[in-house]
Parts: structure tokens; sequence; C-alpha cells
């Protein structure tokens, strides 16, 4: 099943027990957002339990049949979720009801299933290429899951199907199949989007609770991005992703707007405007009523100061006046904003998940890292230093560059790389995310320039620890970094171009030195500066906000009723 399961595992889980581990490929993925997790898999074939054992912390080799994981030193209540899957199905109407007294009282079931109506199975055992049912569950029904759950004492949260990515698309656009639809609908007399539920779903995935979920815990989240190229992931796809692994919460983000729809079944309602600037007084006042109306919280999300696009005056501040509650990525933003509204919270940028740790070559050049929008006047001052390095060492000194041409253009070196995908997202201003990775990856100094300006100074340290989880030392200003960075310990700090070509000469020149930098940065990260370790906290907050709304709602009421007399002056 193309279906990561990983991401589906409350990132914040101590304990896991995945029964049918396959090769460990589900644990190593989460325990790459969640490296202090216990995880725990059960495997009944020998060589996917062997390569298992390389990358789990707990792997054994057990057919379901007798399995005993007390013996094994799992005790009752200390599991945080617990997966079943491949062979394991079979055995859950048997022994579910013993794996679930395992689970802690906010703990998790996962059961992947695979779905024996899979239109694409069907068609193969109709055309005889299929002799028996090739899936993981060995016949286990859908029906038949739920009722070992129900008998288990577990509360079925929900059931998911789970599609194809991408590989069903030619299928599904045939007119073949729209005729096959359209008649087979008709004859079994069923809704045409059930049916389609039904046949094109490649499993099931079942989330059930030790406890059912109080009705009045359920929230859904709406975000409606106004940058989705690059701050939409960090500041709001990657927590909803997070957020929605916990019982009861939704989150739904779409380009500029929100899908109201989507809202009916949650009495508690969230909607965060990120980077969303309002035309003026008037379209301000007609959004944020409706917004009310129907029952939002209203958060306005911002991780950088607006100074640079913002027309005072056009709505009156009410791009944050006009919201409940404000979140930002850093304390210098936070206080600019609460000068228009006094509910801000602060939310630091993280990674979702540690990258792999980095292996060095012995003998590799130093390959030096700039990718960075907008920073035109912040690398001025050093280029003189990284060309005179770039004479002095030849070959042994590399660059990549990535956004700025005209950084990669005043380089003067023929040992340079401008990472880029021509023709796309503004001509190789913006890369993909994945691009970018792989370019810091295989980066041994990263440079973060920053000049102390208003604008620079509300600015987050996400470059530094992007750089400290892809083994690449920062080699930056104190603006900003000397917040986050430990000069000479996780990082460098230089003021001036003098100290700027010291520690360039050092970095490339000390590989040893480099190394251990390199190491205590990446350690910072994994246990700091991940998103796992934090995530909640927003849930928490956004729980604390419902519960104020009606005070927060009076405060916002007061905000209005300035900004409208302000503006009847202006009038």
């Amino acid at each position: 099943m193309s279906f990561n399961l990983s991401e589906q595992i409350p990132p914040r889980a101590g304990r896991v027990v995945e029964l049918g581990c396959g090769n460990g490929a589900v644990g190593r993925s989460f325990l790459r957002r969640q490296p202090a997790a216990d995880y725990w898999g059960f495997e009944p074939d020998s060589s996917p339990a062997k390569a298992a054992a390389t990358v789990l912390p707990h792997v054994f080799c057990q057919e379901p049949e007798g399995l005993d994981m007390a013996e094994m030193g799992l005790e009752k209540g200390t599991v945080d979720v617990l997966i079943v899957r491949g062979p394991f199905l079979r055995a859950m109407g048997s022994h579910l009801k013993d794996w679930a007294e395992l689970l802690s009282e906010q703990g998790q079931l996962l059961a992947l299933m695979p779905n024996a109506g899979y239109v694409r199975l069907v068609m193969e055992q109709l055309a005889g290429r299929a002799t028996r049912l090739p899936c993981e569950g060995g016949g286990q029904s859908l029906a038949e899951a739920r009722e070992a759950i129900s008998a288990a004492g577990l509360s079925l949260l929900n059931i998911f199907p789970v599609y194809d990515a991408g590989g069903d698309k030619e299928l599904k656009d045939s007119q073949e199949m729209a005729d096959f639809l359209q008649a087979f609908v008709a004859l079994c007399q069923r809704d045409g989007r059930e049916v389609r539920t039904d046949i094109w779903a490649k499993g099931y995935l079942l989330k059930a609770l030790r406890h059912p979920l109080p009705t009045e815990q359920g929230i859904m989240m709406h975000a409606a991005l106004g940058e989705a190229v690059v701050t939409a992931r960090v500041r709001v796809l990657e927590p909803f992703a997070f957020l929605a692994t916990e019982p009861g919460v939704a989150g739904l983000a779409e380009r500029g707007t929100y899908n109201e729809a989507a809202d009916a079944r949650f009495s508690q309602r969230v909607i965060i405007r990120q980077r969303l600037i309002y035309k003026n007084y008037e379209q301000a006042c007609q959004i944020i009523a409706h917004m009310r109306k129907r029952g939002y919280l209203i958060v306005a999300e911002m991780d950088d100061n607006p100074m640079q696009w913002e027309a005072p005056g056009k709505s009156d501040r009410l791009d944050y006046a006009g919201a409940h509650v404000v979140q930002v990525s850093t304390e210098p933003l936070a206080e600019r904003v609460r000068q228009e509204n006094p509910e801000v919270h602060v939310f630091p940028n993280h990674l979702k998940e540690l990258p792999e740790p980095r292996v060095y070559a012995e003998d590799a050049p130093t390959t030096v890292f700039f990718g960075a929008l907008n920073r035109g006047r912040e690398w001025q001052d050093i280029m003189p230093a990284l060309n005179e390095a770039a004479a002095e060492y030849g070959e042994r000194l590399r660059f990549k560059v990535l956004s700025d041409r005209g950084f990669f253009e005043a380089l003067q070196t023929e040992h340079k790389e401008f990472v880029a995908v021509p023709g796309k997202d503004y001509d190789g201003q913006y890369v993909p995310y994945p691009i970018y990775q792989q370019a810091l990856h295989s980066s041994d100094i990263s440079l973060l320039p920053l000049h102390d300006t208003e604008f620079n100074r509300t600015k987050s340290d996400l470059k530094f620890i992007e750089s400290a989880g892809h083994g690449a030392v920062a080699l930056a200003s104190p603006t900003v970094y000397a917040g986050t960075v430990r000069d000479g310990q996780t990082g460098f700090i230089y003021h001036d171009a003098r100290e700027f070509a010291l520690y360039l000469r050092l970095l490339v020149e000390d590989r040893e030195r480099r190394l251990q930098v390199a190491e205590a940065a990446y350690r910072y990260v994994k246990e700091e500066r991940l998103l796992s370790q934090h995530y909640m906290e927003r849930l928490d907050w956004y729980r604390e906000c419902l519960a104020r709304r009606e005070e927060l709602d009076l405060a916002l009421e007061r905000r209005l009723a300035s900004a409208a007399a302000a503006h009847r002056l202006r009038s």
C-alpha cells in the first residue's frame, strides 16, 4: 500500500508497539520525528525481522499465536500506540483484547488492513491473474475488524480509506470505467460516492481509543494561506499534520480561503489567517463579521515583520487587531504585534523530522552553502573574504548557491554550483524543499548573514536549525542567531568581515573542529528543536483560547469599535 503509516502515529508517543513491523520502515520513519520514542517491533518472518533489528531498538521474530509481550518486558498500560497489520490482523479476533491491555489511558490503536474489494484486485481475480487474495490480512474483513475492536473494549474513532496516490488516475479517467461505474451503481442501488470510496480504496486505516472521545473535545482547524510556496509548510502544514494525529482534531489548509462545509460536525472551530493582509477596511469588517458569526476563533499567523508590504491605515490595523489572537515565530515580532493586539503567542519554528546523520568523506573538498531570498544587502561585506578564500584554497573550497543569482555571480571561482529548477518557481528562486535539503545535507558550512535592522531582528532562526540538522556548520551574524547559536560550540558568530574571514579559514582548515561543532549542533536539534517536542503546545493554546472565546470576543469588539472610530475620522 503506497501509504505512509508513520505519519498517522502521534509524534508525542513515548512508546509504540508495531505488530507486523516488516523490515522496520514504518518505525524508522517515525523515529526520525520522535527519536526519543521506545519502539517495539514484532514480525513473524525472520528475514524482514532481521532487517528491522538494524533500525529499531526492540525487534522480536514472533508469530501472533503464543505471543506474550509481558514476558518480553511490556507492562500493561504503558503503550501509547499499538499498530496491528500484516499477519497479526488475522489474530485480532482472538487476541486483540489481550493486546489492548497494553494501551495507556490515552492510547491509540492503529489497524491497517487491505480492501478485498479494491477494483484493481478484483480485476486481477476476474482475469485469472490472481489465484488467492494477495493481501496482508489474509481475508480479514472490515466488519470482522470492527467487531474485534468492539470486543476488545476499545472505542472506534475513525475509518480512513487509503488510496493510491496517483497510480489509479488513468483507470479512473477512462470512459470504460465511467460506463462500468454507472451500471454498477444502478445495479447495486447504492450512492455513487459510497461506491467510489469502496472500490478505489486499497485499504483502510482504523483508529480506536482506549476510552471514547468526549464530543466537546473535537476541534476543526482551518488555515487560509497567504503564502503557500515557502512559509506555509513550517508554520501551518507540518503543525496541522502533527495535530491531526490527535483524536478529534482535524486540519484543512487552502490557498487564500477556507472550506466552511468541512466544519459542520465540529462545535469548536479555529481559523488561521496565514500572512493574509486585508485589502481595505470595508473588506476587513465584512470578513471578520462573517467569521465571528460562524463561531470561529480567529487567529492571525505571521512569521515575518509585515512592515515590508503593509500599507498603514488601509485596514485600520485590522490585520492583527481584527483577530481574537495572533501567533508569531519570534519574541521581537510578538513585541511589534502587541502594539495592535495584546493576545500574542510565540511558536518558534522547528524541524518536522531529524535528518539522517551525516557521513563525511575523509578527503572531500569543503563545501560552503548559501541559500536565501532577499539577502542582497546582507552578503556584500563578506564577499571579499569569500573570494579571497576561493582564490587561496582553489578546488579545496566549493560553493552551492540557491535563490540568489547576484551572490552566485559575485563569487570569483569556477568551483561553484547554482542549484535551481529552471522555468519553475520564479526561474530558480524557489526550489522544492527536498532539493534544498539535499544541497544543505551535502555542504559543510552554511552562511547566515543578517544585518542589524528592524526588519531582520524579527526573523526566526529556522535556517540555523535546518543547517544544524543537516550537518552544516553555521557561520552566522549575531542578528537573530546569537540568541540560539552557542558561539564556537554549535556554530560561529561573526561581528565583522575580519572575524568572518578568520572563522571561515578555521572551518576550512580544521576538519576535526568543524565536525565537533556539527555534531553538537545536530544533537541540539535532536534534543530541543523537533516539532514532535512542541506541537502539543499549540493544541493546548488553541483549547485555552477556545475556552476564553467569550472574553476574547469582547476584547475584539472593543478593538473593532476603536478601528471604526479611527476610520470615521479619516473619512
